[in-house]
């Protein structure tokens, strides 16, 4: 867990330098860790919700619906998200 859990944390914070306005980058920072630490409370709380006296099927089972459900609502808000359309680069179509 250690090492990938590293690397992906490594590749968050690289993209983040690349992306973020320099003015602004301490708040961008500040977000990813917060955001981060909020994913692992939410992670840790899951957990302990579905498996209360230990780890089964069922309880996995649950997790899986329960994340399937986190990831529908990300994706429906990402989806109308409007703001997101101005970000794409604009190249004009040839007829």
């Amino acid at each position: 867990m250690g090492i990938p859990q590293g690397l992906n944390g490594l590749a968050n914070q690289n993209a983040l330098y690349r992306q973020a306005d320099p003015a602004r980058m301490g708040s961008a920072v500040g977000l990813l860790r917060t955001f981060m630490y909020l994913g692992a409370m939410v992670a840790s709380a899951s957990d302990a919700a579905v498996f209360p006296h230990g780890a089964d099927t069922g309880g996995l089972h649950d997790l899986a619906l329960f994340m399937l459900a986190g990831a529908t609502l990300l994706l429906a808000v990402t989806l109308l998200d409007r703001s997101l359309r101005s970000l794409a680069p604009s190249t004009p179509r040839k007829a």
